[in-house]
């Protein structure tokens, strides 16, 4: 977007340089044209006119150019401006994102997933208010539209022509569609993500089976673990335990199958170990254990799992991360491996580093 911006101002200043040199040209030309045509008679030069004429002529010629000019300065001024705002309000944008960033690769297990949910809601509210805004501009140029539509349309009915049926049902079907928006009020969110014991293999497939590396990296970090915690959060509230044991179940079978289908893409490894690694904290940090709540708040200790001791699923899980490093290890071996013995062979040894070595010590 910044190189579309970068293009379109060097297109303005490509224009603004050709009016200039228009300008250029046409008094150039009416000068060589002047002495090309009466040479230094000035009686035949002045003769009926023509000279005032022409010069006349120019000067309305160059003001309409330069007229052209302004405006299009104007407009590029404008341009400009907009293209700015938009790259500091982008730029803002990215520094709130890597300082969240930041944040949850420095505190590891006791980062708080509610400042990502908040981050994402804020996001949300700010893209809703610019759309809003965008819809009260389409709003005032459609009521211009209607009214200019009715003069048109009593215009006609003046000549005889008719009404025009279809542009007026039209401008009445659509003014219905222009309802004003209901605004909700800020409201405390619990954190847990209801679903339907039906939907369960849908949420599986789409988080897991179905999520590719070149998608999640435009996620929040562990924004699929995140989501899975709360499903299972949801289940602990209603106390169902048939419904987080066959989440669970999904979930690390969900994750195996995938490892073993991708187990030779680094990519696809390297989200699940970071994502599984993330629901691993999760279930520690909100398992309601005295040894992993010293850095809670005390809204994350009421927030705590309260009907369910998930310390089997936890070794489940860490067993897998373990398995799943080991396979990334594993692919980085064999990806090291043949670049290990060429980058010997050109190894260049630094001059004075190795004199000090005893002579028969190679």
């Amino acid at each position: 977007q910044f190189e579309a911006l970068q293009d379109e101002l060097e297109r303005r200043r490509e224009e603004c340089i050709q009016l200039r040199t228009v300008l250029a040209n046409r008094a150039h030309d009416l000068r060589s044209l002047t002495q090309t045509s009466y040479g230094k008679d000035v009686d035949i030069l002045n003769e009926d006119g023509e000279l005032a004429l022409a010069y006349q002529t120019q000067k309305q010629i160059n003001r309409q150019l330069e007229e052209e000019l302004k405006t299009e300065k104007s407009r590029h001024r404008e341009t400009e401006s907009e293209y700015k705002g938009e790259l500091e309000r982008l730029r803002r944008d990215n520094e709130r994102q890597q300082k969240l960033l930041s944040q949850n690769l420095t505190k590891g297990e006791g980062f708080n997933p509610e400042a990502l949910l908040q981050s994402e809601i804020m996001r949300l509210t700010s893209e809703n208010l610019n759309l809003q805004g965008q819809v009260d501009s389409l709003t005032e140029q459609l009521k211009k539209y209607k009214r200019s539509l009715k003069a048109y349309a009593k215009k006609l009915k003046e000549a005889g022509g008719g009404d025009p049926p279809d542009l007026l049902d039209v401008a009445a079907t659509n003014e219905g569609e222009v309802m004003p928006v209901i605004r909700k009020k800020e409201r405390d969110y619990m954190g847990m993500f209801e679903y339907d014991r039906r939907e369960e293999m849908q949420i599986i497939r789409v988080l897991i089976y179905e999520l590719k590396p070149r998608v999640a990296v435009t996620f929040l970090p562990g924004l699929p673990a995140y989501i899975l915690f709360m499903c299972i959060r949801h289940t602990d509230h209603i106390n169902d335990d048939e419904k987080v044991r066959s989440l669970l179940n999904n979930i690390v079978n969900g994750v195996k199958r995938v490892i073993k289908k991708r187990h030779e893409d680094l990519d696809s490894t390297v989200l699940w170990l970071s994502n599984v690694l993330r629901l691993l904290h999760n279930l520690k940090q909100y398992s309601g254990d005295k040894a992993f709540q010293a850095e809670n708040t005390g809204k994350q200790n009421e927030q705590s799992l309260k009907n369910f001791d998930l310390s089997e699923y936890r070794q489940v899980l860490s067993d897998i991360a373990v398995w799943i490093y080991n396979g990334v290890i594993k692919l980085m071996e064999e990806k090291v491996q043949p670049l290990i013995v060429p980058s010997i062979l050109e190894h260049e040894a630094i001059a004075g580093l190795s004199g000090n070595k005893p002579g028969g010590m190679r």
